[in-house]
């Protein structure tokens, strides 16, 4: 039976005619035969209200159009709205004389008491109206949604904190520090690991040899490899399990922490975004000669509210001892709101179909399950090889993707499953700003939307040329785009795909990954526009 919500009026209305000698909702069946139907408590003063059902909706009929009081009986009109044939209908009136209470009118002592209750038990309906739609799939909202879902299994996606890599570097080198005398065992290995790192070089190499004191010599008699003394076959060696004496020149140590917290630059503290380093790494030298730590970094806030553009990590909100510089080359982007009603919605009615193992859509359904994941790419094969179903899936972890495969595919089928291929985009393109427009906030913000519109497509879906333009014209203070060029490179010995004007188009099995996106901004004009 559903439930049905009255309003405040309609409250008021019945307790007034209960108080006032009525009759509240006498039922009686309409029957397209009958015009005529005589009220059960006599006299009748009074019709209140009629209501039923026309057309299958709830109808509140109305005296003079629909029907009229004839004696005792509630008289159906020829040409006004009747209940629907076979459906039942309501009657409220007043019947014999006053009851005592005759004021009833807006500011009487009677009203005023019927008001504020009606008011109570309109918002107890309201509660109960609540409670009601909090048990359906479609209307529930919220917690009362997880509720309703956790009955099939699902749970609502929490959100993820994005997480990446940033750089951490100097350009010169660090501070020296002298080792001297440190011992080691020749015990017959033929290199040892020298405990100050990283090793700038050997100052010289002190031991016996026949049972006499010797140094020996660097290239002669042992090399330098990164941090280790290794002993050349060729050459001279301390006598076996005798002491030997290293003397170095290391490198002062730059470690970078784990729970150092690295963040954005924003005029306002609000608007800053913040990551938190997850592992402890050292500065080692890079072929180019600086110092630098690849570093794995978490956004502290959950959701796409932490995404980061390549370049946007370059504040040490606590400067480290050695460190000059801090950026992340590459975006960050793989922080996920939480599952929206929506989503949460269309993948629990899903769940019958993955349970019944039998369809594309249940496989679909849950790799879509699986956190991380977002974006899936399935395929039939029926042509090329029977029994065999192609899913390319982008996200989430590979052992439990394969695990929802295994669980959910059908008796004979084989799930062929891969990562979609990357096709690099380059967006080069020059703008007009208005006078006025900040040129390196137009940069940031074009390049953001840029990125934005291309992390949001699914695998195999086209770069839309005008879709750039389109978010291109949204960012404030853009005037016009003079030139616009998308350059996507697929893999070396590939032909490079350049386009002024056209879509790039992807294979089912791509996805655009964004690259290199050059803003270059012209002010406009004066005495233009």
């Amino acid at each position: 039976m559903a439930f049905t919500k009255k309003s405040y009026e309609e409250i008021q209305d019945s307790v007034l005619t209960q108080i006032t000698k009525g009759v509240i909702n006498e039922k009686y069946t309409y029957d397209l035969s009958r015009s005529k139907y005589k009220l059960a408590n006599t006299p009748v003063k009074e019709i209140v209200k009629v209501e039923g059902l026309v057309n299958g909706s709830s109808h509140i009929f109305r005296e003079g159009d629909d029907y009229k009081l004839t004696g005792d009986m509630l008289e159906w009109l020829v040409n006004g709205d009747k209940p629907d044939n076979g459906t039942t209908f309501y009657a409220n009136y007043i019947f014999s004389g006053p009851t005592g209470i005759t004021d009833i009118n807006p500011g009487s002592v009677v009203r005023t008491i019927v008001s504020s209750v009606s008011r109570e038990i309109e918002f107890l309906y309201e509660q109960l109206n609540q409670v009601y739609i909090a048990g359906f799939i479609d209307t529930a909202t919220g917690s009362a949604l997880d509720l309703v879902v956790s009955i099939l299994g699902v749970e609502r996606k929490p959100a993820e904190q994005a997480s990446g890599m940033v750089t951490f570097g100097r350009n010169t080198d660090p501070g020296e520090i002298s080792v001297d005398h440190e011992t080691h065992l020749h015990d017959g290995k033929t290199a040892y690991e020298l405990k100050s790192t990283p090793v700038k070089n050997i100052v010289k190499i002190e031991g016996t040899l026949d049972g006499n004191p010797r140094t020996f010599e660097q290239d002669v008699d042992y090399v330098l490899t990164g941090n280790r003394v290794e002993w050349l076959a060729e050459g001279k060696k301390p006598d076996l399990n005798s002491l030997f004496y290293v003397d170095y020149v290391a490198y002062e140590q730059i470690k970078v922490l784990a729970g150092t917290r690295v963040s954005t630059y924003a005029r306002r503290p609000e608007d800053t975004k913040v990551f938190v380093t997850s592992e402890e790494r050292i500065l080692e030298r890079t072929p180019e000669g600086r110092w630098e730590a690849d570093v794995p970094v978490r956004a502290t806030a959950a959701g796409k509210v932490g995404n980061v553009n390549a370049g946007a990590l370059i504040v040490m909100p606590q400067p480290l001892v050695g460190v000059e510089y801090v950026i992340n080359r590459g975006d960050i982007l793989t922080g996920m709101d939480a599952e929206t009603d929506d989503e949460l919605r269309e993948r629990a009615k899903h769940a019958l179909e993955v349970a019944g193992k039998a369809t594309l859509v249940s496989l679909e359904s849950a790799v879509r399950g699986v956190d991380g994941v977002t974006s899936v790419l399935i395929e039939d094969m029926p042509d090329e090889v029977p029994g065999v179903v192609k899913i390319v899936v982008f996200g989430g972890k590979d052992s439990e993707i394969e695990r929802v495969i295994s669980d959910t595919r059908a008796a004979g089928i084989r799930v062929e499953f891969s990562r979609p291929k990357p096709v690099h985009i380059d967006v080069a393109l020059t703008l007009t700003i208005m006078r006025g427009a900040t040129a390196s906030r137009v940069e940031r913000d074009v390049e953001a939307k840029i990125r934005g519109y291309l992390s949001s497509l699914d695998i195999g879906e086209d770069v839309v040329f005008s879709r750039i333009v389109r978010v291109v014209l949204e960012v404030e203070g853009v005037y016009d785009i003079n030139e616009l060029t998308i350059k996507a490179y697929r893999r070396e010995g590939e032909e490079v795909i350049t386009s002024t004007r056209e879509n790039i188009e992807l294979r089912s099995e791509e996805t655009a990954v964004a690259r290199t996106i050059n803003v270059l901004v012209k002010t406009q004009e004066r005495g233009r526009g």
